[in-house]
């Protein structure tokens, strides 16, 4: 059975007539009722801008004043399909959610006053100052919640752990590095130990030393570990031997040569911590140093350690200043530079 059948309707509510309208029935639709042997169709109605007379009547549902929908009443009567009813201030919304996030005021929808209404549609806990998320559903496309605010991570995954920067060592291993209780020895490897208690997901580790042979900076400069594990990593740093050759019976070391093969090596958006005890040659470096951790986006940590031997009134500290961030041990302790490293670890993401 095919075709349409049009059908005019009178509409009369309590013996008054509304009006006429024009039905179309689909009878392809139609199915046979096994008890009558018919074939009937089952078709819901419904009529737009209804005329005073017919709402008046007490025929049409009503939400409450300033409502969209009632959360008494079925909201099939107000909400299109795929929708529900809020409870907290009866506005229709897409199933699964608690708010609508672009409605003038979107945490009215949320039931606890220290909730607000996060991006994906739900209520989440109010945020502490200068954050943006605690968890990646408060954060928008494939961005990523990292040490509480919403980054773009390519190289991490969804739902996967974070990836965080990787970390380079760039260790002077001139013999007059002192071996004491913050000595470049044991900062490095509380770094390594905090790493591993933490669990911190970083996915490459690279060890670089340099000393003074003389100007050559191939003789000076040593990639001595490329990772992806940090315990090995750890252990070649231990294993790190200290001394001095020919080159380096002045005071000044060769750090500019030693960051520079660093940035040559480095990942993009590395960390590299640089660790020395004295000045450097070789400040004409500087713009082409500059350039690279720009380029790749690095983060570089110069460590002096506390029997640093350079002059306050001389050239390298100011240079050092301008490459990256400076850390005199003597002065802001071992913690205060484990903490800031362990923050810039868990506070980035690749």
């Amino acid at each position: 059975m095919t075709g349409v059948l049009v059908v005019m309707v009178m509409i009369v509510v309590s013996g008054l007539s509304l009006g006429q309208a024009q039905l179309n029935v689909d009878l392809s639709k139609a199915t046979k009722d096994p008890a009558t042997g018919n074939y009937c169709v089952m078709q819901k109605v419904c009529i737009t801008n209804p005329p005073e007379g017919l709402t008046s009547a007490g025929c049409a549902p009503s939400a409450p004043p300033g409502c969209e929908c009632d959360p008494l009443q079925p909201a099939d009567l107000f909400c299109d399909k795929g929708e529900t009813c809020s409870a907290n201030n009866c506005a229709c919304l897409r199933e699964g959610c608690d708010c609508d996030p672009y409605a003038p005021d979107p945490d009215s929808f949320c039931p606890n006053q220290d909730e607000k209404c996060k991006d994906d549609c739900t209520c989440g806990a109010l945020l502490p100052d200068g954050c943006d998320c605690l968890d990646d559903s408060y954060c928008s496309g494939e961005d990523r919640c990292v040490g509480c605010n919403c980054q773009s991570c390519p190289a991490s995954q969804p739902r996967s752990q974070v990836v965080n920067p990787p970390l380079v060592f760039v260790i002077d291993t001139t013999k007059s590095v002192k071996p004491d209780k913050d000595s470049i020895f044991n900062l490095t490897m509380k770094v390594v130990s905090n790493i591993m208690k933490d669990d911190i997901n970083i996915p490459r580790y690279q060890l670089i030393s340099f000393n003074d042979y003389g100007p050559d900076i191939r003789r000076n400069v040593r990639l001595e570990l490329d990772t992806t594990d940090v315990r090995k990593f750890g252990q070649a740093a231990a294993a790190i031997k200290f001394e001095s050759y020919n080159g380096g019976r002045d005071s000044k070391e060769r750090l500019t040569q030693g960051l520079y093969i660093a940035l040559q090596n480095a990942l993009e958006k590395s960390l590299i911590v640089v660790f020395t005890d004295n000045g450097t040659k070789n400040l004409n470096l500087e713009k082409e140093i500059l350039r690279l951790k720009a380029e790749k986006e690095c983060e570089v940590f110069i460590v002096l350690t506390p029997e640093f031997e350079g002059r306050a009134n001389g050239k390298s500290l100011p240079l050092y200043s301008r490459l990256g961030k400076v850390f005199l041990i003597s002065d802001v302790g071992a913690e205060s530079f484990l903490t800031q490293v362990e923050e810039y670890e868990e506070n980035n993401c690749v």
